[in-house]
């Protein structure tokens, strides 16, 4: 005995019983029961496909939100690559400035390739770390001098407080790119301008790193999903990769991601603002895990 499985009309397929058991034939029953369990397939079938459909279209929002976040991070690098380039086609520019011209393009090349393996990494689930000792004082210094030049805009007052210029094993590259995505944070915050605090500390054999800004504040509602990916606080721009990739980098380092938070509703006697701490082992992993 069989009966179609269908919904809407739609055949979506049969369904058959065959040797009716302690009987020679089926009922007139029976095949009301086929009818109701062929029904029940059908509402089955559909919710699968509505699934599938579902998981699908997700799928494809988060590859669009990946292609949005890499179109918003590679701009910058794009832009200043370009600018120099012109610059070095100017036939009466210098020897030395065509020179630095060309080192400042290698540059920014390898920060592009960065924040490629950065976000390939994160869509693997894998993290590939280069740790060394780092001697912080020319690497915050440079670091200072990257964000004055080119991220900071002129109605941000950028104030540095380094109170620990010594050694730390890291990354360099990973933990500067960490850095500029609360720098970019940062300078979203204040689109009116203020004060960007950028302070290293020592505590406990841990090297404290902190960005800071004089912004609106993270909503309460938005604190528990900020290192979530393509969360963002409705900026005109960007998804929110790059919290959820910095976390992973800090944490990679054997490190820790965490930030302080205060609106103006909050404040009391206080300005309103967000400082994002990086935590990290000054040793590395081996003190982390000591």
């Amino acid at each position: 005995m069989a009966t179609p499985i269908q919904r809407h009309g739609e055949l979506l397929g049969v369904l058959e019983v065959i040797n009716k058991r302690d009987a020679d034939c089926f009922s007139e029953n029976d095949g009301y029961l086929l009818e109701i369990v062929a029904n029940e397939a059908a509402i089955a079938l559909e919710n699968n496909r509505l699934v599938e459909r579902m998981v699908q279209a997700e799928q494809l929002s988060a590859v669009g939100k990946m292609a949005a976040s890499m179109v918003h991070d590679f701009k910058t690098p794009l832009s200043v690559i370009r600018g120099f380039a012109e610059i070095m086609a100017e036939p009466n520019i210098s020897e030395e400035q065509r020179n630095l011209c060309s080192t400042m393009i290698i540059e920014d090349v390898d920060r592009f390739l960065e924040m490629t393996q950065e976000l390939l990494d994160y869509t693997r689930g894998t993290l590939s770390l280069n740790t060394r000792p780092v001697q912080l004082p020319v690497w915050l210094e440079d670091l200072a001098d990257y964000i004055g030049n080119q991220m900071c805009p002129a109605s941000i007052d950028l104030k540095m407080d380094f109170e620990f210029i010594g050694e730390a094993n890291m990354d360099e590259a990973r933990i500067r790119r960490v850095v500029q995505n609360l720098v970019v944070n940062a300078v979203d915050a204040m689109p009116d301008g203020g004060v960007l605090t950028v302070g290293s500390g020592l505590a406990d054999d841990r090297w404290r790193l902190r960005v800071g800004d004089t912004g609106f504040g993270i909503p309460i509602g938005l604190r528990p999903r900020v290192f979530e990916p393509f969360v963002t606080q409705g900026k005109a721009h960007g998804t929110g990769l790059g919290l959820a990739v910095a976390k992973e980098i800090v944490k990679g380092h054997g490190g820790r991601l965490g930030f302080e938070t205060r609106t103006a509703e909050e404040s009391v006697g206080q300005e309103p603002g967000t400082t994002f701490t990086i935590d990290l082992p000054v040793g590395g992993l081996a003190v982390a895990a000591a």
